[in-house]
């Protein structure tokens, strides 16, 4: 009895010992680590492109030729030969004012002319009496002083009554108000019967010979970059975006209000449904400059994807290592947008660097990466 006790005791500690062993070789046993994840990325090779940048920026169109239309007299509209929208021709009557009045101021003009011209003959003759009677000493120098001042007041009041007719005819002449031009009456505001004052614009009248010019306001910081002459397209919204040829033919150097100048494009193309009012956009082209003020013609194109912003809007991207298999974070220049695409100053790029373009935000500085086949 007691051996049997022994042996069953003699087991059970040898199976112990094995058991420790066995916990003990799994505890001393190194900690594997897992295997790396090497991110796969899309990719995108960068291009060399033009810097030419383009600002859109609404305008009005308008006739070259345009111009209101007042009388230079006032009185009472007599009458109107023409309806808003006629064309008319150059020297073609449009209203005429009531001119009985200038009428009489022409003859009252005449009168005086008439009796200034008869006062001269008058002093003329004394003054040639007192000079007569001057050389024969019979008459003193003061008596010929006064007669030779006053026949010399008398030539005075001539020219005087001629410049007074002259005027009076002037003003007779422009109770006609005749265009100065080809054109269309585009404003009308003169009726028979009424009184018009002297300035008053009663009509606008747009030239059709002269062609068609687009009014606009743009920024100061565009306006410096723009010369005369340079080009520029307009766009019609309002006609399936048509686009025509522009020149600039007027840049302002005052500005308006809200700090933005003056500038006017004048068309190179007309065609049937251009108007004048048609609401447009212009767009200026013009090349960037660096800090030094020199042109930047050239830039390289990045997808906006590609783009990362960091702190006090600096802009990254990530430029794949082929030799490391990493992506390196790199700070560029953006010089600006162009559709999708980010124009970039090519210092710290360059053109056939490999950006990555998808999970941007994600990277780090340093990481390992793969190159997703492109996809054809």
């Amino acid at each position: 009895m007691f051996h049997s006790i022994s042996g069953r005791s003699k087991f059970l500690a040898f199976t112990l010992c094995l058991l420790v062993m066995i916990l003990a070789a799994f505890g001393c046993g190194k900690e594997e680590k897992p295997p790396e994840v090497i991110r796969s990325i899309r990719w995108i090779k960068v291009v060399e492109t033009t810097t030419m940048q383009v600002r859109m920026i609404s305008g009005t169109t308008k006739p070259v030729d345009q111009t209101a239309l007042s009388f230079a007299v006032g009185g009472t509209v007599e009458k109107v030969e023409v309806r808003l929208g006629d064309q008319v021709r150059k020297g073609q009557l449009l209203a005429e004012l009531d001119q009985q009045p200038f009428v009489l101021g022409v003859r009252e003009a005449e009168a005086g002319l008439l009796k200034a011209q008869a006062g001269r003959v008058e002093r003329r003759a004394n003054y040639e009496r007192y000079l007569a009677l001057y050389e024969s000493n019979n008459a003193s120098k003061a008596e010929l002083d006064e007669a030779r001042a006053s026949f010399d007041s008398a030539k005075g009041q001539v020219k005087a009554a001629t410049a007074q007719l002259g005027l009076a005819r002037r003003d007779l002449r422009k109770t006609r108000l005749i265009a100065p031009f080809n054109g269309t009456i585009s404003v009308k505001e003169i009726e028979p019967h009424i009184e018009v004052p002297r300035g008053k614009a009663v009509f606008g009248l747009d030239g059709e010979e002269s062609g068609f010019e687009v009014s606009t306001e743009v920024p100061e910081t565009l306006v410096l970059r723009l010369n005369v002459g340079d080009e520029a397209d307009v766009v019609f919204p309002g006609l399936n975006n048509r686009r025509v040829p522009g020149v600039l033919t007027e840049v302002g150097v005052r500005s308006r209000a809200a700090t933005t100048f003056p500038v006017t494009v004048q068309l190179q193309e007309e065609f049937p449904a251009l108007r004048s009012g048609m609401s447009v956009e212009v767009a200026f082209q013009y090349i960037p400059e660096s800090e030094t003020g020199e042109p930047i013609v050239t830039g390289l194109a990045v997808p906006i994807a590609a783009i990362l912003m960091g702190a006090e809007k600096a802009t990254f991207v990530f430029i794949y290592d082929e030799k490391s298999s990493t992506v390196k974070k790199t700070q560029i220049k953006v010089l600006n947008l162009r559709e999708n695409d980010v124009i970039i100053e090519p210092e710290t790029l360059k053109a056939g660097d490999i950006l990555a373009t998808a999970g941007v935000p994600f990277l780090t500085d340093g990481q390992k990466v793969n190159l997703m086949k492109e996809e054809k």
